[in-house]
């Protein structure tokens, strides 16, 4: 078995650039039976950043938390869903309607050990808090540009419960996309030539320039041209 060096391991272990935390407190009402609420917001970065990751911190009151669909959409359009109606299907507890308890104050956020969908009680008020998995993956928006309008897109899909969001908290990391700077120093120079060098060796898909599943001239020739055009 070949072994990876020390330089070209440390490229699977990079760091963001930047960390962006924005927080509304909109109060929005949140109406019953189908009737979507879309609130913005609006992240200030550079246009040059893309997400490297990302959660959001939602605290809401509401009645029937059952009831509940909450997605998360990109600038670009593309829509992610964080929560889809707690307790449906019916498992035998709570019951037909989903899980009757009320509030939420959670982060959703990909590293966290329980999803949000599993979790109801009869007592907790909030009843969703702490770190939660979102039901579809955060990381859907990784490498997309950070800059722009958020939305978070919530629909009570039954009768008779309604809501208000009151605070909704959106932190990224960003990354700037720059190929050749495989150290993640912010400037091009002979160590990222070895970095490459040593990664291309080892056939560490970072050094697979032409994203082929092959290493060959052509990912040598991408990587001196990325290189020659500097970083942004």
């Amino acid at each position: 078995m070949s072994r990876i060096p020390a330089t070209a391991a440390a490229l699977l272990l990079t760091t963001a650039a930047s960390a962006i935390d924005t927080c509304i407190t909109p109060n929005t009402p949140i109406p019953d039976n189908g009737a979507q609420v879309t609130i913005p917001i609006m992240i200030a970065a550079n246009q040059n950043e893309v997400v490297d990751s990302i959660s959001i911190d939602l605290a809401m009151t509401h009645s029937w938390v059952g009831d509940l669909r909450i997605e998360l959409q990109s600038p670009d359009g593309t829509t992610i869903i964080l929560l889809d109606r707690p307790g449906i299907p019916s498992m035998g507890f709570p019951g037909p309607f989903g899980c009757g308890a009320q509030g939420i104050a959670c982060t959703f956020i990909n590293g966290a050990t329980e999803p949000a969908e599993s979790i109801c009680s009869t007592t907790a008020n909030p009843v969703i808090t702490g770190p939660v998995i979102p039901t579809q993956p955060l990381d859907t928006f990784q490498a997309q540009p950070a800059a722009g309008t958020w939305h978070i897109l919530i629909t009570d899909q039954s009768p008779y419960d309604t809501g208000v969001l009151l605070e909704a908290c959106l932190s990224i990391t960003t990354d700037t996309p720059c190929p050749a700077d495989l150290d993640k120093n912010g400037s091009l120079d002979f160590f990222d030539v070895s970095a490459f060098l040593d990664a291309f060796a080892s056939q560490v898909p970072v050094a697979d320039f032409t994203n082929d599943d092959r290493f060959d001239f052509f990912d040598v020739s991408a990587f001196l041209d990325a290189f020659g055009a500097g970083c942004p």
